[in-house]
């Protein structure tokens, strides 16, 4: 559950051009996401969990990353472009729908939506936001 592949750095932005956050850390596949970022050229500033211990161990593997002490701090750090996910199914949408009307963009584990509601609230969103 665990894994995160590694692969070689391939940047599309510069240093310091795009900073991201890891808010829900309920599933392995968030190592991965943010691996993939990173190799990407994307830098993580934050994370936040309400279980301490997950966000021990992700500090562990991320040792850059800074700990929230909520998720508002990082919903309203205007540096922060996206807000990467893999928080529990049932919650995964409403986050989304939090991060958007912060405007910022959504990256989140599969599935990012458990019901036709949800499916609407977040076409809803994006159509309001354009994130």
């Amino acid at each position: 559950m665990n894994y995160a592949p590694k692969g070689k750095p391939n940047p599309v932005v510069e240093n310091g051009e795009f900073q991201f956050a890891a808010v829900g850390l309920d599933h392995g596949h968030i190592y991965g996401m943010s691996n993939g970022l990173i190799e990407a050229g994307a830098e993580v500033v934050w994370v936040y969990d309400p279980d301490p211990r997950k966000v021990e161990k992700f500090v562990e593997t991320f040792p850059e990353v800074k700990v929230a002490s909520s998720e508002e701090k990082i919903l309203s750090d205007e540096s922060v472009h996206l807000i990467t996910s893999a928080s529990i199914p049932g919650n995964r949408c409403s986050l989304g729908l939090r991060v958007m009307a912060a405007g910022k963009d959504y990256f989140v584990d599969k599935p990012p939506l458990t019901t036709i509601v949800q499916l609407e609230q977040a076409k809803k969103k994006v159509k309001e936001t354009g994130q």
